[in-house]
């Protein structure tokens, strides 16, 4: 699954069954890493142009997914696979992402 965020500041979440990737896709340049923290202001945190920590409860109460009970399992599932790796933060209650820039 990713996070999408387009240029003029909308925010969607794709490919949502996808448990075995997770990144998320800014329309733009490394240069408007600003840009994407305003736009992602609420459900991830940038630690730089490369590295996102997106909220596990932003994800879990999106519109789409919040009453899929197969999904939030599936979700589950995913952030304990992932988190002998380094990649979920307790603290914050964030998964680590890539950030992959398109444009």
């Amino acid at each position: 699954m990713f996070i999408k965020a387009d240029a003029q500041g909308g925010v969607q979440l794709e490919d949502r069954d996808n448990f075995r990737a997770f990144k998320v896709v800014a329309n733009g340049q490394p240069t408007q890493i600003e840009r994407l923290r305003r736009t992602l202001a609420g459900l991830a945190t940038l630690a730089d142009a490369e590295t996102a920590w997106v909220s596990m409860d932003g994800l879990r109460n999106w519109p789409d997914v919040m009453h899929d009970m197969a999904w939030q399992q599936s979700f589950t599932a995913m952030i304990e696979k992932a988190r002998p790796h380094g990649w979920i933060d307790d603290v914050r209650r964030a998964i680590k992402a890539h950030v992959e820039w398109t444009g």
